[in-house]
């Protein structure tokens, strides 16, 4: 991507801002990979939905609805406010979610008086919450999607180890029952930046409003 914003004289102030024209062949080629990712993405969450109702219904005889299905990461074109009038924008959403307002037109009616949900993940041992848009958000119908990373994947398998992850959850009264440890050890409560200040500072910047606080009872980890 470096020689690709060089031919098109793009210059950016950190390496992860590395982008190229939405409608050049690189870029073509980049939306589509990623909708052909999204795409899988999706029908992946429906198995594993489908899988975690089936054995609720077997252990417990309930059923469980879906709530909502979110995806983040994405790149969409959309149209918004911009230099006093409406442009087509494209909106990459890094570590974020689109968070729609009320009556929104790609709202489903269950949702267009409450406006677009917003899942805040924290980790297996710390709280989640649940956002909706506040009333003056200006990051193009934007908000957090999770707390974010403190250390990389490769740091955490240097800062803990399983029996000391295993322990850690453990007195949380988190039981844990991975198939391999590895996954499990990068996800660590330690990895990520402390949910709580995280959705603070998004209710104080206007990015959106704080419906609920979760605890968790259990981690599907897919």
């Amino acid at each position: 991507m470096d020689a690709v914003m060089r031919r098109y004289g793009i210059d950016v102030p950190d390496p992860q801002l590395a982008c190229t024209p939405v409608d050049s062949a690189e870029g073509r080629a980049y939306l589509g990979a990623m909708a052909a990712a999204a795409n899988y993405a999706r029908a992946n969450r429906q198995l594993l939905a489908d899988a975690a109702r089936r054995a609720f219904l077997q252990l417990t005889g309930s059923g469980l609805d879906l709530l909502y299905d979110v995806s983040h990461n994405l790149a969409k074109l959309e149209t918004h406010p911009h230099d006093g009038a409406r442009a087509l924008l494209c909106v990459h959403r890094k570590g974020a979610t689109r968070v729609l307002p009320l009556g929104h037109a790609d709202l489903p009616d269950a949702l267009r008086r409450f406006g677009q949900p917003v899942f805040v993940p924290g980790t297996m041992g710390t709280a989640s919450y649940v956002m909706t848009r506040s009333t003056g958000n200006r990051a193009f119908d934007s908000c957090c999607h999770g707390a974010g990373r403190v250390w990389s994947r490769h740091h955490a398998h240097r800062e803990t180890s399983a029996r000391q992850l295993r322990h850690e959850l453990a007195g949380a009264g988190v039981a844990v029952r991975p198939a391999s440890w590895r996954s499990v050890i990068e996800a660590a409560p330690e990895a990520y930046k402390d949910v709580d200040a995280v959705v603070r500072a998004s209710e104080h910047n206007d990015l959106g409003r704080l419906v609920a606080r979760l605890v968790p009872l259990g981690v599907l980890k897919g």
